[in-house]
């Protein structure tokens, strides 16, 4: 039976060894509901057409968070409201708990998401995927560079627009590069939606950009000039780059060179490039010609490192190889009378030096296919089936009549140079 509940009912009212309800005669449905453990609870019951009793539980009565006798009537009228114009407080109750619900989990991925800035993300990349690629060195270099400036931005904050802004500026520096980033920002992005990081992919539909096969040659009056620039450069800029152009071979791999990798003292004297190291993931054996044995020997070893040079920019020491270049053609405008301000220096990149070895020495005697062995590239077809000759005395010789060009170069033109006399007064 109904009773007028007060505030001291609720507090005395005790437990039972079964639960029950005690209704409240103030406020029709209302029901103040105890349990056999002492918890205590106010609902609002109701029948919906037909009959069927409905119960919609309201809150707590005792403990944290309850609500008051007066909260509760408060409570069970807008319930009976609801049910005056028609609405269902049961579906309005669990529609409640979903929104809750939603936007508990919504905050929760919010904290979540904090951390999954593109600096971190770019971590868990590379440790998931790229760091068993062969390439990784590369991806880890490009991603690294390019997205710095997103470092600290979330990656489900990164749009479209970004991407494309990102493009156009990397196009505009360096073309190749801009093709590259594309390829691996657009991986990455896939990699971040696949764990639900994103829902969209900013590089996907961006334009492709045609990457153009470079076919720059230095000639040997360029080389002669890019030699004799060497040897004005310090330590390790002059040996690095003298090796770079000896050996023919990558500017990473040249780079990255270590000691345990060189036989100095034999009779063949080799570098052997590492399969972890070069670009098709195969070990390669570089014999030394004796040029390149004499840089490596008379260089001083770095203190607690297994590397042959110190780690620094390839682009600033293709801008002080540059200006060597540039102050050497013009001291020889001087000198022949020419004015040096009028002198310039065609545009080369140090992956030129690698085409220009291949493409000389078809003229001292070489063939191709050890030229393509000297450069470490892939054969296809029957031959890299069955090819497994190593090739290398051939490359040997190569690598020895390529050292004695360049020497050539430089003493041939030297014996020939005439410094202009001044006029007599």
């Amino acid at each position: 039976m109904p009773v007028k509940l007060t505030d001291p009912h609720v507090r005395h009212a005790s437990p039972k060894d079964n639960r029950y309800e005690i209704a409240d005669s103030q406020q029709p449905g209302l029901r103040l509901v105890v349990q056999p453990s002492g918890a205590k609870s106010w609902a609002y019951r109701y029948e919906r057409e037909g009959g069927k009793p409905v119960k919609v539980t309201l809150g707590r009565a005792a403990g944290p968070g309850a609500l008051s006798l007066a909260e509760a009537r408060n409570a069970a009228n807008d319930a009976s409201r609801l049910r005056s114009i028609g609405g269902d407080p049961a579906d309005r109750r669990r529609a409640e708990k979903r929104a809750e619900a939603a936007r508990i989990a919504a905050e929760e991925r919010e904290a979540r998401r904090k951390d999954d800035t593109v600096e971190n993300v770019l971590a868990r990349y590379y440790a998931d995927h790229v760091d068993g690629l062969k390439s990784a060195r590369e991806v880890r270099r490009v991603l690294g560079r390019e997205l710095k400036d997103w470092a600290k931005r979330r990656v489900d904050d990164i749009q479209r627009g970004d991407a494309i802004r990102l493009l156009d500026a990397v196009k505009a520096r360096a073309p190749v590069q801009s093709k590259r980033l594309r390829a691996y920002g657009r991986h990455f992005f896939a990699w971040c939606a696949s764990k639900e990081l994103t829902g969209a992919n900013p590089f996907e539909g961006t334009a492709v950009v045609k990457e153009v096969p470079r076919d720059r040659v230095l000639t040997d009056d360029e080389l002669r000039l890019l030699l004799r620039a060497i040897e004005r450069l310090e330590w390790p800029r002059r040996q690095f780059f003298h090796l770079l152009l000896l050996t023919a071979q990558r500017l990473n791999e040249v780079g990255a060179m270590e000691w345990s990798e060189l036989d100095l003292t034999s009779d063949t004297p080799t570098w052997v490039l590492p399969g972890s190291r070069s670009k098709n993931g195969r070990s390669h054996t570089i014999p030394l010609s004796p040029s390149a044995v004499e840089i490596l020997t008379g260089m001083d070893r770095l203190a607690n490192s297994p590397r042959v040079f110190a780690s620094f920019s390839a682009a600033r020491a293709k801008t002080a190889i540059n200006d060597a270049m540039l102050a050497v053609v013009r001291e020889e405008a001087e000198m022949r009378g020419d004015d040096p301000e009028a002198t310039t220096v065609a545009p080369w990149r140090l992956h030129d030096l690698r085409r220009t070895a291949a493409t000389t020495m078809p003229r001292l005697g070489v063939d191709v296919v050890t030229i393509e062995r000297v450069l470490n590239h892939q054969m296809r077809g029957v031959m890299a089936v069955y090819q497994k000759y190593s090739f290398d005395r051939e490359k040997r010789r190569a690598l020895e009549l390529w050292a004695d060009f360049l020497n050539n170069l430089t003493t041939a033109r030297e014996s020939n140079v005439v410094p202009l006399k001044k006029a007599e007064a």
